[in-house]
């Protein structure tokens, strides 16, 4: 065993005695190099934008599970919003909603947002669940429930499929309390989709995370939001959709949120025809005259 271990001992030796001296030299110097630039970077990203960097471990772990979905939707009876805010929120779905489009809901939750779509003929929703929570089947009349298509988004697609919502049939889309927990990589998915989904003149509104904002940038802190902030949502829109955005509001505390609008009018002509197509198919006992040619 000795005479082993000494002639391991012999062979790191002659090993360490064949190194050239002057590459480990060499590349120490490279190391020094890359260190000197690595800190002139850090540095260059402070004077950037200090938030970043608080949030890059974040970026890549704040993933949600569907468990934790919907114990966070059963603390939350109604949007945490102020007053003024929930106004202008209500007063913009009800201007929104058109018995022509349908709308695309982007987190169900408690189907408090439903109430103020409920003009859309019809309704696609998103969440973690695999079908309408018992709550609100028991609110709503079988008929109007047929008016609401559920899609579960899956954890086998990163929680981003939206296979099931036909494109080029959207007219609206909406979205609060959902999409500040989900991470860029997420996100980047989502608006890829969202613009197949939304017709030419449809316009939509989501709630964003903002790290720009100190109390976002705290729920970011503690992991309760994704990292998102005004210049990486306005860049998703431009590289992932072909929207116009219309408004940013960042003026209220975690409740940021943009309007957009695809370019182009909305084919109204054809709209009726999908309105007239959906309903005899739904509902074929309703009498509805075709649209005047």
């Amino acid at each position: 065993m000795n005479q082993k271990l000494k002639n391991k001992f012999n062979d790191i030796l002659q090993e360490l005695n064949s190194i050239d001296i002057t590459e480990v030299e060499k590349h120490q110097e490279t190391l020094e190099n890359m260190l000197t630039k690595t800190r002139t970077a850090i540095n260059m990203l402070r004077d950037i934008n200090p938030n970043l960097l608080a949030s890059l471990n974040i970026q890549s772990t704040n993933s949600k599970t569907a468990e934790w979905f919907e114990l966070d939707r059963k603390n939350k009876i109604e949007p945490i919003v102020p007053p003024k805010l929930k106004k202008d929120l209500l007063g913009i779905c009800e201007n929104a909603k058109i018995h022509t489009l349908s709308c695309l809901l982007l987190g169900l939750g408690n189907g408090y947002w439903i109430d103020h779509l409920s003009a859309f003929e019809q309704i696609h929703t998103v969440d973690f669940y695999p079908h309408i929570p018992e709550e609100l089947n028991k609110k709503y009349q079988p008929k109007f429930l047929a008016h609401l298509i559920h899609c579960m988004l899956d954890a086998n697609h990163g929680y981003t499929n939206l296979d099931i919502i036909p494109n080029d049939e959207v007219g609206y889309i909406f979205s609060w309390d959902f999409l500040p927990y989900f991470t860029v990589p997420q996100l980047e998915k989502l608006f890829t989709q969202m613009n197949n989904k939304l017709i030419n003149g449809g316009r939509g509104l989501i709630h964003f995370a903002n790290a720009d904002n100190k109390n976002d940038l705290e729920l970011i802190k503690q992991g309760y939001y994704a990292y998102n902030d005004q210049k990486t949502i306005t860049e998703l829109i431009f590289n992932c959709t072909n929207f116009d955005i219309e408004q940013i509001h960042t003026d209220t505390p975690n409740c940021s949120y943009i309007q957009f609008k695809k370019p182009g009018d909305v084919d109204w002509k054809k709209q009726e025809w999908w309105r007239y197509n959906l309903i005899t198919k739904r509902d074929p006992e309703v009498k509805i005259l075709p649209p005047e040619d």
